[in-house]
C-alpha cells in the first residue's frame, strides 16, 4: 500500500514502504494497547493478543500488495476492488481465528484462566466476532488508501507519458524547421564557395548533435542553449555576412538556470527568418536575459514590422507556446508575447526561475 504513495515523495520507494506500513500498523497496535491498558479488568497478556490480532493483519496486507502488484494492475476497476475486499475479509478472518487459537491455547497450558469445556466454542465465537468486524474495518481501510494512492500514482505517470509525448512531437517540429533552412544554404554555397559550405557542414554538425543528442531532457541550462544559439548565429552569418548583427546581454546569475531547450533557437531563427532575411540591409538582433524576482525574462528584439502577421503566428511560435503551456502549467506567468516595440518587433518570453 505505502510504496505507491512512498514513489511520489522519495527516490527510495522500499524502503519509505516499510517505514509507513511499520508506523501504520504500530500505531493501530499502540491504540488497541492504550485500549486495553486503560481498562479495570487489563492483564499483559492482553498486549500478546493485540500483538497477534495486528501482526498477523499487517503481514496479510503485505500479501495482499504483493498479489496486487504481480496480476491486478492491469484488471478492470471493479476487479481490483474485488481483490482487495475479498482478500480484506479472508485476512481479517485468519487474524481472528489466530488470536481464537492463542487464546485457547494460553488458557489450556495455565497463562489464562482456565475456560470450561462447555463454554470454549462460545468464548471463541465472541472472540472471533468481535476481533474480526475490527480487523476488518482496518483492512478495507488500508485496502482504499492503498488503492487511492495506486490510481492517484498512474494518473500522474500517464500524465507525465503524455506530456514526455507531446514535449518530444513538438520539439521534433523544430529540426525539419531548421534543416531545411540550413541544407538550402549549404546547397547555394557549394558552387560559391566551397569553404563557406565546409565551414556551415561543421556548423550544422554541431547543431545536430544537440538536437538529436540521447539526452532527452525537455530542459537544459540557459549557458548550454546560448551556446548553441552563438553556433547558429555563426552559422547564419556564413550567409547573412555584416547583414546580419547580433547582439546578446545575460546576467552571469542567470547562466545555470533552467530553459526549454531550443527555446532561444527557434526564436533567433524566427527573428532572422521574419525579420532581418526579408530586409535588403538586414538588420539587428538583441536578445537581453535577466533575472525578475522569481521568473526569467528573455527579449529578442529585431528589426522588423509586424505588418505581416501571419508569419509570425505560425508554427514555431504556437510550438513555444504550446511547449511552455506543458512545461509550466503550474505558472500562468509562464508564456510568450509578440508585440511591437520602437518600430521593433519584440519577442517577450517569462520563465519560472528553476536551477
Amino acid at each position: 500500500m505505502i510504496k505507491s504513495n512512498s514513489a511520489l515523495i522519495t527516490p527510495t520507494p522500499s524502503h519509505a514502504y516499510l517505514l509507513c506500513q511499520l508506523s501504520g500498523w504500530l500505531a493501530l497496535y499502540a491504540v488497541i494497547g492504550i485500549a486495553a491498558w486503560t481498562r479495570v479488568t487489563f492483564t499483559p497478556v492482553e498486549l500478546l493478543y493485540a500483538l497477534v490480532l495486528v501482526g498477523s493483519s499487517a503481514t496479510g496486507s503485505h500479501f495482499i500488495r504483493l498479489g496486487y502488484k504481480k496480476g491486478l494492475r492491469s484488471k478492470v476497476i471493479w476487479q481490483q476492488v474485488l481483490y482487495l475486499v475479498v482478500c480484506s475479509l479472508l485476512i481479517a478472518a485468519i487474524a481472528a481465528l489466530l488470536l481464537v487459537a492463542t487464546a485457547l491455547t494460553l488458557a489450556h497450558v495455565g497463562v489464562t484462566n482456565p475456560i470450561p469445556a462447555a463454554q470454549r466454542w462460545f468464548v471463541a465465537r465472541v472472540v472471533f466476532t468481535g476481533n474480526f468486524f475490527n480487523m476488518l474495518m482496518a483492512l478495507l481501510f488500508w485496502s482504499a488508501l492503498y488503492f487511492s494512492i495506486s490510481k492517484v500514482r498512474q494518473l500522474r505517470q500517464t500524465s507525465e507519458l503524455l506530456k514526455s509525448s507531446q514535449l518530444d512531437a513538438l520539439k521534433n517540429q523544430l529540426n525539419p524547421h531548421f534543416l531545411f533552412n540550413a541544407i538550402n544554404n549549404i546547397r547555394a554555397l557549394i558552387l560559391e564557395d566551397p569553404d563557406r559550405a565546409r565551414a556551415m557542414l561543421a556548423r550544422l554538425a554541431d547543431m545536430l548533435r544537440y538536437t538529436l543528442s540521447r539526452n532527452n531532457k525537455a530542459k537544459v541550462t540557459l549557458s548550454v542553449e546560448l551556446a548553441i544559439v552563438n553556433e547558429y548565429i555563426e552559422l547564419c552569418s556564413i550567409q547573412f555576412e555584416e547583414r546580419l548583427r547580433f547582439v546578446l546581454k545575460a546576467d552571469n546569475s542567470c547562466q545555470q538556470a533552467l530553459v526549454p531547450k531550443l527555446l532561444l533557437q527557434l526564436c533567433v531563427e524566427n527573428a532572422i527568418k521574419h525579420g532581418i532575411s526579408t530586409a535588403i540591409n538586414g538588420g539587428n538582433i538583441d536578445v537581453t536575459i535577466r533575472q525578475n524576482n522569481s521568473m526569467l525574462d528573455i527579449s529578442i528584439i529585431n528589426d522588423g514590422t509586424l505588418d505581416n502577421v501571419t508569419p509570425y503566428q505560425g508554427v514555431g511560435l504556437q510550438n513555444i507556446r504550446q511547449r511552455l503551456a506543458l512545461l509550466y502549467p503550474d505558472c500562468p506567468q509562464a508564456g510568450l508575447t509578440l508585440y511591437t516595440e520602437n518600430n521593433r518587433v519584440k519577442t517577450h518570453i517569462r520563465l519560472p526561475l528553476e536551477f
